[in-house]
């Protein structure tokens, strides 16, 4: 199994929090369930901070069977759909945002 996982390092403004997350579980996470040869998105929100630990904000883990499945959805015409709906929201957000590509143990 392969997790790829979006890393939103940062913070949302207070007064943008609510809209900001709803946008991300009710408009992102349902488009991204729609990539082809996806098994599973999760949406992580961070409920504590330890010290010294980077301020992420949420994370997006993204389930495919193989490398391969993952690269096929990352070039499908959802994902591009994908990518706009997250640019009328990311403006919200102040951060950087990167990725991990994760084998799973069997």
């Amino acid at each position: 199994m392969i997790i790829r996982t979006a890393v939103l390092e940062g913070e949302v403004p207070a007064a943008d929090k609510a809209h900001f997350d709803r946008e991300m579980a009710e408009t992102v996470l349902p488009a991204i369930r729609r990539y082809p040869g996806i098994r599973d998105v999760k949406l992580r929100w961070q409920a504590e901070q330890e010290a010294g630990a980077p301020p992420v904000y949420l994370t997006f883990d993204l389930y495919f069977d193989d490398l391969e499945a993952m690269h096929a959805a990352l070039a499908s015409d959802i994902r591009q759909e994908v990518r706009r709906e997250l640019g009328t929201i990311m403006p919200l957000f102040k951060g950087r945002v990167y990725h991990l590509i994760l084998r799973e143990s069997d």
